[in-house]
């Protein structure tokens, strides 16, 4: 029995032990040849300099700056304060049974002050110090990683539009013939009218279509431009590798989803200000403590001597303990640690919330990446088969069995075809993206 129950413990610790590495190796990372950088040279070069050209990034650079600044200066206060005083100064005296007395002097006085004992309030600065530029550097990471993304996203709109710009000139390129080809038919008595009038409103309605997208990609442009930095005329023109990625890429079906893999940058925010909070309340838990610097000073001064108008220099050497000890500040210490603690509870509350809503977010996008990867799937077959019509009505036009009208409207259904692969592949590859900055990379 008891070689049994032993057995057992040693299962049971190797099964936990088994989980516990699992959970932790977990992570996703999107494979390097699947990022859009790899098929777009000015995102890799825009993304490339990102950290020096980008505003957004400046801003947060000043920020660390000034971490790393009030880090030195917290950990100073622990350091030994030396200062040295020069008096010169012009004595005249008017002595008792003696005429007036006028001379000059010069002392001088070298000092230093070191803390001893603050109660930890001295460790507990350096340490909030030490906290806040880490809270710096988290926070200056966090966006950079968050702007590559939004960087990505951008620019795949970019595409996207600029390629809704080629299709719509060809359409209303084609809408123009159409427009000749059936007026050129009224007049023979080969059409009507009404088809004529069906045929500009088509033209005109294609002609408003490419003018508002010209607009959308003006804008995104600008957007680009303002959150990189990168000023270069951008090339959005798809390349043949990227094409061959969207009709013919099958995506990964695996997403991990443990609790324990998550990776938010933000909950590590929440953290480290729980720990900074922490470390207030050790400093307001010393102000009405006594506090224990060590003083030490040499100085130089004057004392009369016996002999009437005679003065003695004396050199002077001093080392000793000081002890300070505020008694009453009327509650104030005490509610800043009430106010400490608060602010505490207040991030250890979010921490809960916030690392519930990721879970929830998490599901979420797994679901979303689910749908969007049987909508490539069916994007690509309706290319197929979009493909197989517009080759039909060609030659039934050819053949003058279709109206011009009819066949235009294979060529906007391969069209429309096309742009849906390619939004769904790029709106994938986007959520992708934001999938792996929240799981976290292996």
């Amino acid at each position: 029995m008891h070689h049994y129950t032993g057995l057992k413990s040693v299962f049971i610790l190797f099964h936990v032990f088994s989980i516990f590495c699992v959970i932790t190796s977990y992570g996703f990372e999107v494979p390097a040849g699947e990022r859009p950088e790899n098929f777009f040279s000015d995102l890799k070069k825009s993304l490339q300099n990102i950290e020096g050209n980008s505003s957004v990034i400046r801003a947060k650079d000043y920020e660390l700056s000034e971490a790393k600044a009030n880090q030195l200066i917290a950990e100073s206060e622990k350091g030994l304060r030396i200062g040295i005083n020069v008096y010169g100064q012009s004595i005249h005296e008017d002595r008792p049974n003696e005429g007036f007395y006028h001379r000059y002097r010069a002392l001088n006085q070298v000092y230093l002050r070191k803390p001893v004992f603050h109660w930890g309030a001295l460790q507990a600065r350096e340490e909030i110090g030490k906290l806040n530029k880490k809270l710096a550097q988290e926070s200056l990471d966090r966006r950079i990683r968050s702007l590559r993304g939004e960087l990505r996203a951008v620019f795949l709109e970019l595409v996207v539009l600029n390629y809704r710009i080629q299709l719509a000139t060809e359409q209303v390129k084609l809408a123009r013939q159409n427009v000749s080809s059936v007026g050129e038919k009224v007049k023979v008595g080969l059409s009507t009218p009404l088809s004529l009038e069906e045929a500009k409103a088509e033209q005109l309605s294609r002609e408003i279509s490419l003018s508002a997208i010209n607009i959308k990609l003006q804008r995104k442009t600008s957007q680009f431009v303002t959150l990189s930095g990168y000023t270069v005329p951008l090339n959005l023109d798809i390349p043949e590798a990227f094409w061959d990625f969207c009709l013919q890429h099958q995506p990964s079906a695996n997403f991990p989803v443990l609790v324990s893999s998550i990776n938010s940058e933000e909950i590590e925010q929440l953290n480290i200000q729980v720990s900074i909070e922490e470390q207030k309340a050790i400093i307001s838990d010393a102000e009405l403590k006594p506090k224990i610097n060590l003083n030490g000073a040499y100085f130089q001064d004057q004392v009369d001597t016996l002999e009437a108008g005679q003065n003695l220099d004396r050199n002077n050497f001093i080392v000793g303990l000081e002890a300070n000890w505020a008694i009453w500040d009327s509650h104030k210490s005490k509610a800043q640690k009430r106010a400490a603690m608060a602010r505490k509870a207040k991030f250890q509350h979010l921490i809960e919330t916030k690392t519930r809503e990721l879970r929830e977010s998490i599901n979420s996008m797994i679901k979303e990446l689910e749908s969007l990867q049987a909508r490539i799937a069916l994007a690509q077959r309706l290319i197929s088969v979009a493909q197989n019509r517009f080759e039909k009505s060609s030659l039934e036009l050819s053949l003058n069995r279709i109206s011009p009208l009819e066949h235009f409207s294979s060529v906007v259904g391969l069209d429309m075809a096309k742009i849906s692969n390619l939004e769904t592949v790029c709106k994938y590859m986007v959520l992708l993206d934001q999938y792996e900055q929240a799981v976290g990379s292996e």
